[in-house]
């Protein structure tokens, strides 16, 4: 046994060694080799598992039936389905300055009608004339009859012998007349474009800011105006009047006005009136506004120079005597000969000196 054993010693050794190196390479060799096959084995593993998830994603879908399409609030009722029906009711009526017998009357009908007819419900309006002709469109869906808003029924306004516009977006804003087969839509320029003096103003279709509406060529402009804040804009203005507008809230009020050139100018009001309110609708383009001086008596301020000089007149309170407009807007009017006014004595003193904007 014992030569048995230093043979195979003996024999070992005679057998040549391969070199470190060698030895070495070969190592990383079947590492890299057996890395390779658990590499593999992981890829083969995960992608078996992302096609397993996305077949029972599959089943899952196919099983789970799909969801109706969502249900409207309001019927896509037709404005025949709306004007004159037995459950619609009028929201408001309008007869033509120059015609009385052109009505155009604005309906509203309501899936679910509730009391004093404050629902949800889709309008339409219909435009009528005393020779038989008649329009009939979809309006705007509202959701109170009494609580305007810009996404409300919008605005009517006659702007020609039973010509109306309609200031409201999608749909609209329209023109609309008893002969017209269907509302005439108006092209928006929206961006804001620098108008002469002069340039007749109305409210926009979002009713924010001032627009100029061309009839003939069926476009509406909205009109470059100075960025001050809670500005509200005496509308319509008519053709060779200039824009103005009354600015901020309680104190700190103030003028702005057009020049005849364009520009724009502003005059602080004084501090302290019970009230402060324009007077609009001047026939004469005046810049004019009330101030309450007593619980009765209010003061009427009136410029016929773009805030150059001013008039005061002693005026009983506007919404007593008669000079308040509710449609197409809330406003107060100045009075028609308010030059035959008696001057106001004692009375709060005039706007400021005009500063360019």
């Amino acid at each position: 046994m014992t030569d048995l054993r230093s043979f195979a010693r003996d024999t070992e050794r005679s057998v040549d060694q391969p070199p470190f190196d060698a030895m070495l390479a070969s190592r990383r060799l079947a590492h890299r080799r057996r890395a390779a096959v658990a590499v593999a084995a992981a890829v083969a593993a995960v992608l078996a598992l992302t096609l397993a998830i996305a077949g029972v994603s599959q089943l899952r879908h196919r099983e789970v039936p799909a969801r109706p399409a969502p249900r409207l609030l309001v019927p896509d009722w037709t404005a025949d389905e709306i004007v004159g029906r037995p459950d619609a009711f009028v929201v408001k009526q309008l007869a033509s300055r120059t015609d009385p017998r052109t009505l155009l009357t604005v309906w509203k009908r309501c899936p679910n009608p509730g009391p004093h007819h404050d629902c949800l419900g889709r309008e339409a309006i219909a435009v009528v004339d005393g020779a038989g002709h008649r329009l009939v469109a979809v309006a705007a869906v509202t959701d109170a009859l009494d609580q305007p808003s810009r996404a409300g029924g919008g605005l009517l306004r006659e702007v020609g012998p039973g010509l109306w516009y309609w200031a409201h977006q999608d749909p609209g804003p329209y023109l609309l007349s008893a002969t017209m087969s269907r509302p005439t839509a108006l092209t928006v320029l929206d961006r804001p474009v620098t108008g002469p003096f002069g340039l007749p103003g109305i409210e926009c279709a979002d009713q924010v800011g001032v627009c100029t509406l061309d009839t003939r060529a069926r476009t509406l402009a909205r009109l470059a105006t100075p960025d001050v804040p809670d500005t509200r804009w005496a509308l319509p203005t008519s053709p060779g009047c200039g824009l103005w507008g009354l600015s901020g809230i309680g104190v700190r009020t103030r003028l702005v006005i057009q020049q005849r050139d364009g520009s724009f100018a502003t005059a602080d009001l004084p501090d302290a009136p019970l009230s402060t309110t324009m007077a609009e609708g001047g026939p004469s383009c005046e810049v004019a506004y009330y101030q309450g001086v007593a619980l009765d008596q209010d003061q009427l301020v009136v410029s016929l120079d773009q805030g150059r000089s001013w008039q005061i007149r002693k005026t009983p309170l506007p919404q007593v005597a008669g000079y308040y407009e509710h449609q197409p807007r809330d406003r107060f009017l100045i009075p028609p000969h308010w030059a035959d006014l008696p001057p106001m004595s004692h009375g709060l003193r005039a706007p400021g000196v005009l500063r360019p904007l």
